[in-house]
């Protein structure tokens, strides 16, 4: 996966996080996908179960943390159904995806954290 390849070059230099905000396509909901054979979690408990098999499923190494059952994270940067940020060491958003995946620009990040890194260093 090319986001795991990113992770594995940037790592030292960047900190990265990989957050699991609720399903988009769940079992239990109106456009269930194919693929994902998932209900939408109804505890924190379960969301953290099927992050840590997301994760793992996907084979990734990139530290995980869970978004709460208020989807705080999902609702403030805009991230259903998924997306890819950088932000700065001021916390600001110094790079905003498109929504994902297929909107997934990954050679896009790559050069705005390398351009972010350069201001660094």
């Amino acid at each position: 996966m090319r986001l795991q390849e990113t992770y594995e070059q940037f790592r030292d230099r960047a900190d990265f996080w990989w957050i699991y905000i609720r399903e988009a396509h769940p079992t239990d909901s109106a456009r269930p996908a194919r693929h994902v054979q998932i209900e939408q979690p109804k505890t924190f408990l379960r969301r953290q179960e099927i992050a840590g098999r997301c994760s793992a499923g996907l084979d990734l190494k990139i530290p995980c943390v869970v978004d709460d059952m208020e989807d705080t994270v999902a609702r403030a940067y805009a991230a259903f159904p998924d997306r890819l940020y950088i932000l700065g060491t001021d916390s600001r958003i110094a790079y905003q995806g498109g929504r994902g995946p297929r909107e997934f620009n990954i050679p896009e990040m790559e050069e705005a954290l390398k351009k972010l890194l350069s201001k660094k260093d």
